[in-house]
C-alpha cells in the first residue's frame, strides 16, 4: 500500500511539472513621473490578460522561439508631462520618438508605448487601464498569426485589427471599472462618417483609407463594424461568447495558416467564419445608426466567458 501511495504522489508530481508552460516575458519600463498607484494597477491588469488570454510557449512555435530566447518584449510607460520621456532610447542607431501609445518595430523587434494622460488620471482613469489591455491585445493577434515582426494591419483588415482591441479593451473597463466609452464614441457623429462605413467598408481595412480624424476617431467606425459582425454571427445561432471567441482568438489562429500577404486574410476570414468578406459587407449596407443598441456587448459579458 505505502508503494502505491509514493507512485501516485511521484505521477501527481511529475504531472504538474509538465503541464506548466512559459509564457512570454515583458519588461516594464517606468518612468519616474508616473504614479505609484497607476502603475500598481498597470501590474495588476497585466498578469490578469496575461492569465485569461496568454502569449505562452503553447501558442505556437513561431512564440515558443522567442521565450526561449529570453529577451522580454519591453514597455515603456511614462506621464505626459514628458516631452522626451526615454531620450536614451534607439533602435539600430536611430532615434524613436515616443508620441502616442502603440505597438512599434523596427523590423527585428516589436515594442509597446504607452503614454498615460494626465486629463485621463484626473476624469477617466478607466481609459487609461483601457489603452493597457488595448496594446497587449495587438500583441497577442500579432502572436496567435505569427507576425510577432511584420505590421498587423499590412495582412488583415484594419476594422479587425483595431475594432477588436478597442471593444475588448472596453468591454475589460466595462466588467473592471463599470465604465467604458464605447457606446459614446459610436454614438459621436462627429468621429466616424456612418455612410462610409455602411456603403464603403473596404476603405476601413487600410489606416491610409479611414484616417483617424474624421473617418475613425478612436476607432469608433471599426468597432461599429466589428459589433455589426459580431451580431451577424449571432444571427447564425452562435452564442455572444462564441462569437467574440471567433472574432478575438480563432480567427488570429486561421490567419496564421495563411501566407504573409495582404489578400488571403479573406481567406482565413471564410475559413473561421463560413462567411465572406463580400457577403457581410452587405449586410453592412444594411444597417441603420439606430441598430447601436442591438450590437453593443451586453453590460454582463466578462472576458472569462470569451476566453475559456
Amino acid at each position: 500500500m505505502k508503494k502505491i501511495i509514493i507512485i501516485f504522489v511521484a505521477l501527481v508530481f511529475y504531472s504538474t511539472s509538465v503541464v506548466a508552460v512559459e509564457k512570454m516575458k515583458f519588461k516594464y519600463n517606468f518612468h519616474e513621473n508616473l504614479p505609484k498607484k497607476w502603475i500598481t494597477e498597470f501590474e495588476n491588469i497585466m498578469n490578469i490578460v496575461q492569465e485569461e488570454f496568454p502569449i505562452d510557449e503553447n501558442t505556437n512555435n513561431i512564440v515558443k522561439m522567442a521565450i526561449s530566447r529570453n529577451k522580454p518584449l519591453n514597455i515603456y510607460l511614462w506621464l505626459d508631462t514628458n516631452k522626451d520621456p526615454f531620450p536614451e532610447f534607439k533602435k539600430n542607431g536611430r532615434k524613436f520618438i515616443m508620441n502616442e501609445s502603440a505597438v512599434m518595430g523596427d523590423g527585428t523587434k516589436s515594442w509597446i508605448q504607452l503614454k498615460v494622460h494626465k486629463q485621463d488620471l484626473r476624469e477617466n482613469i478607466s481609459m487609461s487601464y483601457y489603452v493597457v489591455v488595448h496594446e497587449y491585445f495587438h500583441i497577442y493577434q500579432k502572436a496567435l498569426s505569427k507576425l510577432l515582426r511584420q505590421s498587423l494591419s499590412d495582412y488583415n483588415p484594419k476594422w479587425l485589427v483595431e475594432g477588436g482591441a478597442t471593444v475588448l479593451g472596453n468591454i475589460y473597463t466595462r466588467q473592471y471599472y463599470g465604465k467604458d466609452t464605447l457606446k459614446s464614441d459610436i454614438r459621436d457623429r462627429k468621429s466616424w462618417k456612418f455612410k462610409v462605413v455602411t456603403k464603403e467598408p473596404h476603405l476601413y481595412e487600410k489606416h491610409k483609407t479611414s484616417p483617424h480624424k474624421g473617418y475613425d476617431r478612436n476607432y469608433a467606425g471599426s468597432s461599429f463594424m466589428l459589433l455589426a459582425f459580431v451580431n451577424e454571427l449571432k444571427k447564425n445561432n452562435i452564442s455572444e461568447e462564441e462569437a467574440f471567441e471567433l472574432v478575438f482568438r480563432e480567427y488570429w489562429i486561421q490567419r496564421s495558416k495563411q501566407p504573409y500577404d495582404s489578400n488571403y486574410w479573406r481567406v482565413a476570414f471564410k475559413n473561421t467564419f463560413g462567411m465572406s468578406v463580400e457577403d457581410f459587407y452587405k449586410k453592412l449596407s444594411k444597417y441603420k445608426r439606430k441598430d447601436l443598441k442591438k450590437i453593443l456587448p451586453s453590460k454582463t459579458l466578462k472576458i472569462q466567458d470569451i476566453f475559456n
